[in-house]
């Protein structure tokens, strides 16, 4: 079965206006698959999905839609009557400020809560139920590495990435017997428009990936199972991560996150 025939004919990227996004928009629409562009930024789309249709001949239609608003299960619904969506790309969600979480704004942790967890079950729940019935299709939700233990400095979006975790694994046990495979990809540093706006300091040894190195990989991995690392430093990292006492993994996190943007951070100590 080719790829268009396994998750087509159309997919839908949220998240799409750039980075990430936007690479799993233009890699699909290579494999013959005609893209829904979802994201806030109506310019960016439109630009986008002419430029999918000029390169790829397949359709791209853009879908302007706040992943955080009220409205979002009613505006997907209404985009996607009478389509047949196929795949399902939930990469959104980036980290958009560090700090103490008690010392940010409640307003922040929420927000990140209805961009990584809220908008994820709403899509996955309207286009999954017919994927299911279809007995074929494929969602993959984008997280982090971060989500392996959470971090100190940005513990609502790790916390949030891990909600994703989980429910991208839970989601393959019950799609698969019915012909749908769901994924997590977990993605560490990499160059997106948001990340390289906080001006980061990435640390020694641990090169950041290109967004375009991420989508392909993931989309070959789609069918072969329930959690797929992006690149072989990833892999490696998670590996090394996974054996450490939860104590030392928090600690370590931390420390890169605190790296990463330029913070102070002190190491704790506490049994496993």
């Amino acid at each position: 079965m080719s790829f268009r025939d396994r998750y087509g004919p159309w997919a839908l990227v949220a998240g799409a206006s750039d980075g990430i996004g936007e690479a799993f928009a233009r890699r699909i629409a290579e494999r013959g698959v005609n893209v829904l562009l979802l994201a806030r930024r109506e310019a960016l789309l439109a630009r986008l999905a002419e430029a999918i249709r000029a390169e790829h001949g397949v359709e791209a239609r853009p879908l302007v839609a706040d992943l955080t608003a009220p409205d979002l299960d009613a505006r997907v619904e209404a985009a996607t009557r009478g389509l047949e969506v196929g795949l399902l790309v939930d990469n959104a969600g980036a980290v958009h400020g560090v700090g103490a979480c008690p010392e940010r704004p409640l307003e922040h942790a929420q927000q990140l809560v209805a961009l990584n967890c809220t908008g994820p079950v709403l899509l996955a729940h309207r286009l999954g139920g017919p994927m299911r019935a279809r007995g074929r299709g494929g969602i993959v939700l984008v997280t982090s590495m971060v989500a392996l233990s959470g971090s100190a400095h940005v513990a609502a979006y790790a916390a949030s990435k891990s909600f994703d975790w989980i429910l991208a694994q839970s989601l393959w046990h019950e799609l698969k017997p019915h012909g749908v495979d769901a994924m997590a990809a977990v993605v560490g540093m990499t160059k997106t428009p948001s990340l390289l706006a906080s001006e980061p300091t990435f640390p020694a040894g641990i090169p950041p990936m290109e967004p375009d190195e991420v989508a392909p990989g993931a989309l070959d991995f789609l069918g072969r199972g329930p959690v797929w690392f992006a690149g072989p430093a990833n892999r490696g990292a998670a590996k090394a991560l996974g054996a450490m006492p939860r104590p030392a993994l928090i600690d370590t996190m931390s420390r890169l996150t605190a790296s990463l943007y330029g913070l102070p951070h002190a190491e704790t100590h506490g049994e496993d």
